[in-house]
Parts: C-alpha cells; structure tokens; sequence
C-alpha cells in the first residue's frame, strides 16, 4: 500500500527540490480524497529559477506533477490564463495545501484568490458571432451524419466549446476536461443536467433532437446560427 498523498509531497519536495521557498499540494490528495488513480500535483516556487516549466515523475508508487515558478512567473501566467478562461495555476494555489512555506505562502494565495474573484475576460462581440457561425456549422454535420462514428467525433467538438460558451458568454472561469463539467455544474445546476440529458439521448436512444433542442436555447439571445455577413480577417 503506497504512503498517502500529503506524506508523499512532503517527501519530494525534500529529496528534489530541497531548497525551494515555497511548495503547494493541489488537487484531491490535497484534500485527502485521492483515490487509487490520482496523480499529485505539486506547485514548487523556486525564485531562482528564471522560467516557468513542469517536469513529470514515477516515485513513491505515484505519479507526480511538478509545475515549477518563481514570484515573476505565476502572476505572469495568471495573465495568460486570464484570456484564456481557465484558472488552471490559481485554483491549484487558492485550493492547495501549504506543504513548504517561507512565509510568502499566503500572499501567494491571497493572490489566487484575488485574481479567480476578478473573473475572466468577457467575450468580445467577434467572439460570440464566430461562435455562432462555428458551433451551427459543426451542428449541421450533426444533423445530417448518417455515419455514427463521425456524428460522435461532431458532437464531441460541439459539446466542448458549447459548455465552454456557456461559461464565458456569462462571465465564468471554465476548465478543460472533468474541470471543465464542475465549471458547469457549479454555474447552474439546470443548465448541467439540461446539457447532460440531451446528450444521454442521443448516446442511448440515438434521438438527436434534444441536444439540437439545447444547442439553439443557448445561441437564441444571441440570435441563434450566423451565416450570410459573416467574416474574419476581412
């Protein structure tokens, strides 16, 4: 039985980055719920390091990420992640547990939380309209696919940037994979089980009319599909 998550970090942050300044457990094993599959992600503050960079690691009977940053870096990538809509870095910091603490560790946090409060970007208005033209366009093949397989791969497209549409269009952080369903789930519970069950029907009983159903819920106060004037780059 390997050792737990905590006593693991611990562990590695002295045997491979013994003179760090600062060190974060993020994840589920910092909340004691890691299960026989979880990784650990480690956040290493390290200021004399000149860049940011992740290395990976087998040890301990664990997989280990290492995402290693100096006092520059992290709020530079906050930037970054700002445009982008996922607060990946933060919310392993907000959320983390202090595993090494040269007394900068909470303004580090105080920091990560400042900047998940603040929000994203908003969607431009470019943005929205490319949306629409993009989603409605992948939601014709969807349609109209005789073939399964490629109606899966169509729908697998759509289903990510909708859900991601869905968030920033209302001004919330959005995540990618599992981070990105609890990103849903969190903003608006009826919305998360709508987009869910429409997609079960389709998975189970091959009925695409609900999904399509939801696709144009969302896009109608915006004004649903957009062809005819649409451009980019002119």
């Amino acid at each position: 039985m390997r050792m737990s998550g905590i006593d693991a970090a611990n562990i590695f942050v002295k045997e491979k980055f013994p003179n760090c300044d600062n060190a974060f457990l993020a994840g589920s094993a910092s909340r004691g719920e890691e299960t026989e599959t979880s990784d650990l992600d480690i956040v290493i503050f390290d200021n004399s390091t000149e860049s940011n960079y992740r290395e990976s690691f087998v040890l301990y009977n664990w997989k280990i990420e290492a995402f290693i940053h100096n006092y520059t870096s992290y709020l530079n990538q906050f930037k970054i992640d700002i445009e982008s809509g996922r607060p990946i870095l933060a919310n392993m910091l907000a959320e983390g547990k202090i595993i090494r603490d040269n007394g900068k560790s909470q303004e580090i946090k105080d920091n990560a939380i400042t900047f998940i409060k603040s929000g994203p970007t908003p969607l431009t208005e470019d943005f929205i309209r490319a949306s629409r033209y993009f989603i409605y366009d992948l939601l014709d093949d969807f349609k109209d696919s005789c073939n399964p397989p490629e109606a899966i791969m169509t729908l697998h497209t759509i289903t990510t940037q909708l859900a991601d549409f869905i968030l920033r269009v209302n001004q919330q952080w959005s995540g990618r994979g599992k981070g990105l369903a609890r990103a849903l789930h969190k903003f608006d519970k009826k919305i998360y089980n709508q987009f869910f069950d429409s997609l079960d029907c389709y998975y189970k009983d091959g009925n695409k009319q609900p999904f399509i159903k939801f696709v144009n819920g969302i896009y109608e106060p915006f004004g649903g599909p957009l062809f005819d004037g649409f451009s980019q780059g002119k």
